[in-house]
Order: C-alpha cells, then structure tokens, then sequence
C-alpha cells in the first residue's frame, strides 16, 4: 500500500510540475529580450559608434500578468571612435542642402556632444573595444508578443 500511495503522490505532483513551467515559460523568450534591448540602445548616444552583443537575462521582476521588468547583462561592441563619428558629422554638415539634412546634422551634433560626454565620463574607447553593460528594461505583454516599452525606466 506504501509504494501505491508513493506512485500518488508524484502522478500528482505531475501537473504541478507542468504549472510552474508553464508559468516560466510565460514570461518573455530571450529573442525577445534581445529585440527589447536594441530597441532601447536605438536611443543611446552610443549606438551612434557602436552595436549590441551576447544579451544575457540576469533576473527579472513580474509586475503583473502583462508587464516584466528585466534584467540584463550585454556586450557594447564599438565600431568607430568618436573622433570618427564627429568626421562623419562634419562631412554631412557640409553637404547638407535641404532643412532635413541640416535638422538630421543637428542631430547628430548633439548626439555627438553626448557620446563625447559620456566617454570622458567612462573613459575613451576605440573601435574593436568592449564594454559589459547591465541594465534593466520593462516589457508589455501584447497580442503578438512581449515588446519594449519606452519611456517606463
């Protein structure tokens, strides 16, 4: 009678299993995440010399059924220093002809001054270099998935 009660209790504990994987598997996939962060690092200044890698999920927090906050860890991989980004603005100030190109320039200047800001801050870099980011972005559940949401940090 002892192993009958046994085999019971873990067929029962079967589905309980399932439960809590269901509910893990609920949250958002790290492709997700992924597209969250270099949704979000489209309006860094850094993302003007340089790109995201190896994004890693480090923890998360449940805010409720639709809305995660995560916790990540990446990789920023510079391509171009800022002395190169500056030219680049330079070159398309000269040649910029329409109020779009002079507003797009304006833009970039100021994008400029940020990153050179930032990188007398966190010190200088050059292309190839590497930098471990953590930081954390909030998610909304949607009809077609878990998405970026911007301006919730």
């Amino acid at each position: 009678m002892g192993q009958m009660t046994r085999f019971l209790a873990v067929f029962m504990f079967f589905p309980f299993l399932a439960a809590c994987e269901g509910e893990q598997a609920s949250g958002p996939s790290l492709d997700e995440i992924t597209t969250a962060v270099i949704e979000r690092f489209r309006d860094d200044p850094y993302a003007k010399v340089g790109h995201v890698e190896n994004v890693s999920k480090t923890n998360s927090i449940s805010e409720n059924d639709d809305e995660v906050i995560v916790m990540v860890s990446y990789e920023l991989v510079f391509d171009r220093t800022v002395s190169d980004f500056a030219d680049d603005v330079t070159e398309r100030g000269k040649a910029a002809g329409s109020m779009d190109d002079v507003g797009d320039t304006v833009s970039d200047a100021i994008d400029l001054v940020k990153t050179k800001m930032l990188a007398m801050k966190e010190g200088e870099f050059k292309a190839g270099d590497r930098r471990i980011v953590e930081n954390e972005i909030r998610l909304l559940k949607s009809e077609k998935g878990w998405i970026y949401r911007k301006g919730a940090q």
